[in-house]
């Protein structure tokens, strides 16, 4: 699988998401190497927490934000951040029972989700915030 690189298409205008979106694309690219290298089996389980721990931490910022300034999308919001939460434990919890499932297969959802999620649900919110946090 290809790295992920941050391009400015991925912005959603607010500084300090951008920089959570950018540690995610690292996180993300971590377990690429990781699973390049063919690392151990338990350094894809701490990256794998680690990548919840901060995506339950970048998830929590960006829903006060929005609730915060009345956001309309929040609830569609956070449904769609529950889906990915849920899928990341599910994979943790197959991974840590060698549960048949391919680091490929979490690669494939986590970047294809962090991609569709910062490029689709995230720019709905971008404009909305940047006039009021101005």
């Amino acid at each position: 699988m290809q790295v992920l690189v941050w391009e400015d298409r991925f912005s959603v205008g607010i500084r300090q998401f951008d920089q959570h979106h950018k540690i995610l694309f690292e996180m993300i690219n971590s377990l690429i190497f990781a699973q390049e290298d063919n690392s151990d089996p338990d350094v894809i389980k701490n990256t794998m927490e680690q990548l919840r721990s901060y995506t339950l931490f970048h998830f929590v910022a960006e829903e006060a934000m929005m609730k915060h300034f009345g956001f309309e999308g929040l609830d569609e919001h956070i449904s769609e951040h529950e889906v990915l939460l849920s899928h990341v434990i599910e994979y943790q919890e197959r991974i840590a029972k060698n549960d048949g499932v391919t680091i490929d297969e979490v690669l494939n959802f986590l970047a294809g989700w962090l991609l569709d999620h910062t490029l689709g649900m995230d720019q709905l919110y971008g404009p909305f915030l940047q006039h009021r946090i101005d």
